[in-house]
């Protein structure tokens, strides 16, 4: 057993199973076998390791205040990237409202990242760069502060049996409650 941070689960694994039936597409209910409600679903709760970075935003002073104020300094900012550990996907983190808990959880139940922190911190600051480009503009520098691990929880819904050296179609479902919208 292994004691980590994560988000809280949210979701129930009935909920999810209803989810997953409803977002299994037509062309994979024929191949595999049929979009019959009595299809077997096995359902897994698996923890994959993501990682908050929190950067800090140092920008220079406009020209104008660096001409009229002799103490024109640099500002300063942060801004928080979410990576996940098994794609290497970054996104925006707000993390107003959203808790974490420490949990127990058995090592079979555990993925841990993939990708080295430097690929993962590689990924958020060109993904930092682009949102502060459109948003703020103008010369700034980012530097990652911090880098905390913290795990997501998915139901995971295997449609038919699970069996070693067969492949098997599987839909994932966050438990948290929580989805990844592309705003900008």
């Amino acid at each position: 057993m292994a004691v980590i941070t994560s988000f809280p689960i949210k979701l129930s694994t009935e909920e999810a199973k209803r989810e997953a039936r409803k977002s299994n597409g037509l062309l994979a209910r024929l191949i595999n076998g049929g979009g019959c409600k009595e299809q077997e679903i096995t359902m897994r709760t698996i923890y994959i390791e993501n990682r908050l970075i929190t950067f800090e935003i140092t920008t220079k002073p406009p020209f104008f205040e660096k001409l009229f104020k002799k103490e024109a300094k640099p500002r300063k900012s942060r801004i928080m990237m979410i990576a996940n550990g098994s794609t290497c996907g970054v996104s925006y983190y707000d993390g107003r409202g959203v808790e974490t808990t420490v949990a127990e959880v058995s090592e079979e139940a555990l993925q841990h990242s993939d990708f080295s922190d430097e690929e993962l911190v590689t990924r958020g600051n060109a993904l930092a760069r682009r949102i502060l480009r459109r948003r703020v503009g103008g010369n700034f520098s980012l530097e990652p502060t911090e880098i905390k691990s913290v795990y997501r929880p998915y139901h995971v819904a295997f449609f038919g049996k699970p069996e070693e050296g067969k492949k098997i179609y599987y839909v994932p479902v966050p438990a948290d409650g929580c989805t990844v919208k592309r705003t900008f």
